[in-house]
């Protein structure tokens, strides 16, 4: 929360507020950007806003937002949709400011089977060779992989961390074909928030997007 001060960010799919307004009540966001296309959760959104005093911070973008115009403004963007939020990806590396980049708080469903359940001929996710590794997504050596201190597979760890430092690569080359200048990726950390299905776990990647000139 102490490093949302400065916060301009657009949730995508902002619903009726879920993180629209911690983002603004208790994370002190100095303005958000809320996307979202049900006009009846649009409506609940502004009833919040103004019940919460905070009406003045806050913009709403009632629409699709694939055809957001934002552009260069956000030094956090949260991508709440899940199972995924991919389709939102291209949207938010547009609005990250490009002059110092932020941090992007990605959700998804991330699958974890376990190895022996797989059939033959499948991918056992064996661990990819570090020279083979994207050198522009680095891991902090802090991580931690949340889970309200319960004990985790590690088949479901190790699926999680393939999946981050892909999500890092793909966002990576999206910043760089947009900006057309290099960009580095970091983890920060991967947050399970919940168990979705049987190997099926809700995660929040927060991955760090920095220019590197």
């Amino acid at each position: 929360p102490g490093a949302c001060r400065q916060l301009l960010s657009p949730p995508l799919s902002s619903g009726i507020g879920y993180f629209t307004l911690p983002y603004l009540v208790h994370a002190g966001a100095a303005f958000v950007h809320a996307c979202e296309w049900n006009p009846h959760a649009v409506e609940a959104l502004q009833q919040n806003l103004e019940l919460n005093g905070v009406q003045q911070r806050c913009l709403i973008h009632q629409g699709d937002n694939r055809k957001l115009e934002l552009r260069d403004v956000a030094d956090r963007v949260n991508l709440g949709l899940i199972p995924t939020s991919e389709e939102g990806w291209p949207v938010a590396c547009r609005v990250l400011r490009k002059d110092v980049g932020g941090i992007l708080h990605i959700h998804q469903n991330v699958e974890s089977f376990p190895r022996k359940a797989l059939q033959p001929g499948q991918d056992h996710q064996l661990p990819v060779p570090l020279e083979q590794e994207d050198k522009g997504v680095h891991e902090d050596n802090d991580i931690v992989l949340g889970a309200g201190g319960r004990a985790l597979c590690p088949t479901a760890q190790s699926a999680w961390q393939k999946w981050a430092k892909t999500t890092g690569t793909q966002i990576r080359m999206l910043l760089q074909e947009l900006d057309g200048k290099p960009w580095r990726t970091s983890i920060l950390h991967i947050e399970h928030v919940k168990s979705y299905a049987p190997h099926v776990h809700h995660i929040v990647l927060d991955l760090e997007c920095r220019p590197l000139s």
